[in-house]
């Protein structure tokens, strides 16, 4: 998958605050950091660890963390959340919905761009696991790594 534009990022980000996130340094061991995405602006998105709010700087040239999403599948919407979801107002509303609650959706930066249409796991800027599997499968990964 050819590299996702810092402004397609910053758009993508942009519809899932208040979602978790992974952020794994790529200066510091490889540490992995749940946290909630709080904001974006321009060249940064903020999120929330711990209660400390830290704005990470995104660049097109180079990559300072591995940034995902924690999101769910949409195989695994329930049919309550598709009930309440036929019963918006508008049906504009529906992908708005779905994406507060945390569900991947097909995203539309603008007109004609390569990524419209293609969900945020494609992109590889979400990821499906909870932050439990993320932990534990870290820690088996580091304790594989010093044996």
């Amino acid at each position: 998958m050819k590299q996702v534009s810092v402004i397609a990022q910053l758009v993508i980000f942009s519809r899932y605050i208040g979602q978790q996130v992974m952020i794994i340094s790529l200066l510091n061991n490889s540490e992995v950091n749940i946290g909630v995405l709080t904001g974006v602006k321009h060249n940064a998105i903020a999120v929330s660890i711990d209660d400390v709010i830290r704005w990470i700087p995104l660049y097109d040239n180079f990559k300072l963390c591995e940034i995902k999403i924690l999101l769910k599948p949409l195989k695994k919407l329930t049919p309550n959340v598709v009930s309440a979801a036929n019963e918006l107002p508008v049906k504009a509303f529906i992908t708005p919905y779905y994406q507060q609650l945390g569900y991947d959706m097909p995203v539309f930066i603008e007109p004609g761009h390569p990524c419209n249409c293609k969900y945020v796991q494609e992109l590889e800027l979400a990821d499906y696991r909870t932050p439990a599997e993320i932990f534990r499968q870290s820690a088996l990964l580091h304790a594989f790594e010093s044996a």
